[in-house]
């Protein structure tokens, strides 16, 4: 009887109080043990992997960043090239539409800016040319090596920007 009394006390309201609960004091420290040992991992895995999220960054060599590829712009010369040649007692005329190819965006803007310029190096380096010369393969791969040459040159000096890539025909008429 003396064990039924001190489970049941009266404090003095005539009410009986319940023991105390020992059960969720255990789930209470089953909890926290848990979450420590959540916090305890976590740290764990965080101080082995430190290296991996660092991103070794000075321990390995560093990876050179890919070169940016710009797009090609062609500049078409316009008007066609009109050059007159003197062939013995003949007169001969050659028509080239003439495409210039670049990557360099300033390089369009200088073609553009000193058009007057290039066109007039153009028809004097067409006009030294040998009309027979011309007419072969040869003479017509030579003349474009030799106005490539000449125009990324005038383009350097006139405006800094470099870039001029090749020099294409896209009409060639002798006649």
């Amino acid at each position: 009887m003396a064990a039924e009394q001190d489970l049941t006390l009266d404090d003095g309201t005539g009410a009986a109080t319940p023991p105390p609960a020992n059960g969720k004091k255990k789930l209470i420290l089953l909890i926290a043990g848990a979450l420590l040992l959540v916090v305890i991992a976590v740290g764990a895995t965080l101080w082995l992997m430190r290296d991996q999220l660092a991103g070794d960054a000075g321990d390995g060599p560093v990876a050179e960043a890919a070169p940016v590829v710009l797009p090609v712009q062609y500049v078409i010369m316009k008007p066609e090239f009109v050059v007159s040649f003197q062939v013995g007692q003949r007169q001969r005329f050659l028509q080239l539409t003439l495409e210039i190819m670049t990557r360099q965006p300033a390089v369009v803007d200088a073609l553009r800016l000193h058009d007057p310029l290039l066109r007039n190096e153009i028809i004097r380096i067409i006009s030294e040319q040998s009309f027979n010369h011309l007419r072969t393969a040869e003479g017509r791969v030579e003349l474009q090596q030799r106005l490539l040459e000449h125009i990324a040159l005038l383009v350097k000096r006139e405006s800094g920007a470099d870039g001029v890539e090749a020099v294409l025909f896209t009409n060639l008429v002798m006649q």
